[in-house]
């Protein structure tokens, strides 16, 4: 049985998504990429994720009253953590509810003080005096007494005469840092975007940025082409040395899907692509190098050795970007061995090295980074947890997209919802886990893994759900959703490994930390997918920390393309993100002589 879901639009950025009924609004604006700040851990204490129902009006929770006064309750202000959807609505959620702002950062210096941060990307306009037999000072040093003191390439020396006597020395200088990349004829000051990109093994998401205001443009995702050469980062690397051409082929293919959500980007906004100077990529440390066309091989191999830890910045038109011919493409940083620059992204994202207590933040995805804060101090390790929580590899998997499965709980009988409230065709991982912890719930599902067959079950489950046991394979059951879509034993062999690997990270390094999950105060939920799953679920299931309260927990979304975002707006938040990337300890996980039995015992689950 499927439940209808209802249509939520988030202003002003106009992303929607689809919510069952009672979902909240911060989980249904996680689901749309927009993360919501919650200080108190959504027990609507602290008044800061506040958003304005445009329509229609909803009655405020005593929460609300606590909150805000008459006349705000009465212009459709509600507190996101405490209102559930009940119907379509259009929600406005302000710069300042967002835990990720816009281009007004603020941070702390080193000597304590706030202060507004800016791009490194900047346009500069100039008017110069001709130059005369009085005044024959030389061009560059002409220019530099205007914008300030810049390098210029042999290639812009070139170019800067003919620009500058063609304009009659004016135009506007495009700056990145203390660079000069361009002169451009008269004002385009008011011309000037970059764009911020999440390299994921299986997703790729862009949004395009305004820089002389931070706004948020456009956003697009799609799925990474690379995976026609493997779902995971180990195949990849091999395929990418597996012929003389692969390397350059897997590259020119994430490139051209690259340019295309560039053109995508350009024509929602209505936004030249000449007009576009930068690009931020963060990505896992097998995506970045495969991206910049990088041997990957020595991350194949014992000891795991990438080819470049510290951040690079390339000219985009050396990768074959489509954008402003002199426009330069920023590459984080990465920490060693698969632990990447989204990682760093996340630290960042988070500000991680500003919480007082334990802390810890777990991306999940096809790699699973966990990040751990004691003292002050950062480590960070990564485990191939595979694509299950994509859905790939699953027989009925599918992504997250329209037609997916995507809640699933047991009353009398199933209960599922789709993405898009359309019919199902499939499944993604946020609903296998709903289904895994439903099934261990009702001891369907034994903690080794096993589907047991109905004359096995208690008699406390319905017949209706008993009747969805059926034998496949090898004398094992399936358990059927729907009457096309089915889950197998082997099915959840797969989300076994996923959780385990997962697990057993989490638990070496709390080990290694002298920390037990009860001394955690806060526990980040970062990546695309970790938006979508139910925390009860994932802690049934041993994916996330038992015995750990909900409030201690956030949903921090695509913290991989929230941090890219940040350093594409932020030169000052660049920097900390490269000082960063020098000072966690990189664990390797797979030379643990630990590492697998505690893989073996974290399959089992609780």
């Amino acid at each position: 049985m499927e439940q209808k879901q209802y249509k939520v639009v988030f202003q002003p950025t106009g992303r929607s998504v689809f919510a069952l009924a009672g979902t909240k609004i911060i989980e249904a604006a996680g689901a749309a990429g927009i993360i919501i700040n919650t200080p108190c851990g959504g027990t609507g204490t602290c008044g800061k994720c506040r958003v304005k129902i445009v329509s229609p009006q909803a009655e405020p929770t005593d929460s609300d009253k606590e909150i805000f006064d008459s006349a705000q309750l009465a212009q459709g202000w509600r507190l996101a953590c405490c209102n559930p959807i009940n119907c379509d609505c259009v929600i406005e959620v302000p710069e300042s509810s967002r835990l990720v702002g816009g281009h007004k950062i603020q941070v702390t210096s080193e000597n304590g003080s706030k202060h507004e941060v800016i791009p490194s990307l900047r346009k500069v306009f100039f008017e110069l005096d001709s130059p005369t037999m009085q005044d024959n000072v030389a061009d560059v040093a002409r220019l530099q007494n205007e914008i300030g003191r810049c390098k210029l390439t042999l290639k812009q020396l070139k170019l800067l005469p003919g620009q500058l006597r063609e304009n009659g020395f004016k135009g506007t200088a495009v700056l990145a840092g203390h660079r000069l990349l361009d002169i451009e004829s008269g004002d385009t000051t008011g011309k000037c975007y970059g764009i911020a990109c999440d390299i994921g093994t299986t997703t790729l998401v862009a949004c395009l940025h305004e820089l002389c205001s931070g706004s948020e443009l456009a956003v697009v995702s799609r799925m990474n082409p690379q995976i026609s050469f493997g779902d995971d980062v180990l195949s990849r690397i091999r395929h990418s040395d597996s012929c003389d051409g692969c390397l350059a082929e897997m590259q020119n293919a994430i490139i051209t899907e690259i340019n295309g959500m560039i053109t995508e980007l350009c024509d929602t906004a209505s936004v030249a692509v000449d007009n576009i100077y930068e690009i931020a990529f963060a990505g896992n440390t097998t995506m970045e190098h495969l991206l910049c066309g990088i041997d990957p091989s020595g991350l194949g191999q014992v000891p795991f050795v990438p080819t470049y830890s510290r951040a690079l910045i390339l000219n985009a038109s050396d990768l074959k970007i489509s954008i402003n011919r002199f426009a330069l493409a920023y590459v984080f940083p990465v920490i060693g061995g698969f632990v990447g620059g989204d990682t760093v992204a996340g630290i960042l994202a988070t500000d991680m090295l500003n919480q007082t207590s334990p802390a810890i933040m777990i991306d999940i995805g096809t790699n699973g980074e966990i990040v751990l804060l004691k003292d002050g101090k950062l480590s960070a390790a990564s485990t191939a947890a595979g694509p299950a929580f994509e859905g790939a590899g699953i027989s009925s998997g599918m992504r997250a997209m329209a037609g997916a499965i995507e809640k699933i709980k047991f009353e009398s009988d199933v209960v599922c919802s789709t993405i898009g409230d359309c019919k199902s065709v499939g499944i993604c991982g946020s609903a296998l886990i709903d289904l895994a912890a439903e099934m261990l719930r009702t001891k369907i599902l034994s903690p080794n893994g096993r589907i047991l067959p109905p004359d096995e079950l208690d008699d406390n489950v319905s017949d209706a759900i008993k009747q969805r046991l059926i034998k496949g394979k090898n004398n094992q059951y399936d358990f059927s959703i729907t009457d096309r879509i089915s889950v197998t034993q082997e099915d959840i062999r797969k989300l076994q490994l996923a959780v385990g690997a997962i697990r057993a990270g989490l638990n070496i390094m709390l080990k290694k930390a002298f920390l037990k999950p009860s001394d955690l105060q806060k526990v980040f939920i970062a990546g695309g997918f970790g938006s979508f799953i139910r925390r009860d679920n994932a802690q049934r299931i041993g994916l996330l920390p038992g015995g750990i309260d909900h409030t201690k927990m956030s949903y921090v979304g695509n913290t991989s393309l929230a941090g890219a975002r940040i350093s594409l707006l932020s030169a000052d938040a660049r920097k900390r993100g490269e000082q960063i990337a020098e000072q966690v300890e990189h664990i390797e996980l797979s030379l643990d002589l630990d590492f697998q039995d505690e893989f073996v015992s974290a399959m089992i689950f609780p």
